[in-house]
């Protein structure tokens, strides 16, 4: 019978302390953490996109110019932009290299963060 009485207030002790303690910091702390990734990785797939599809607009004149009747505006605009981009990487190689190093830890921040 005293065995019983002992175990029931350690059991209400327990019970009362985890009542006391509270989950709310530790999940803020946790999910704030798993947020900021997320952003970081939305951001840098985000960029890492709109990279790409510059690219593949630049490649667009070249493509559709043989196949179909494209009004010559749209080509022209198309075309003087890629003349241009390719004016200043030959005017200032350093933009590649920029853009070389930019690519790479782009790809190793995304890398770090799947693993």
């Amino acid at each position: 019978m005293r065995e019983e009485e002992t175990f029931q207030d350690l059991t209400s002790l327990f019970a009362a302390e985890d009542r006391a303690l509270e989950a709310k910091p530790f999940v803020d702390e946790v999910m704030g953490k798993v947020r900021r990734r997320a952003l970081m990785r939305r951001a840098v797939l985000l960029a890492v996109g709109g990279v790409g599809a510059i690219v593949a607009a630049l490649q667009m004149p070249g493509l559709l110019g043989d196949w179909a009747a494209l009004d010559n505006t749209v080509v022209n605009s198309i075309a003087s932009a890629q003349q241009q981009a390719d004016l200043l990487a030959s005017s200032n190689p350093l933009w590649l290299g920029i853009a070389a190093v930019v690519g790479l830890c782009v790809a190793a921040v995304a890398t770090m963060e799947r693993a």
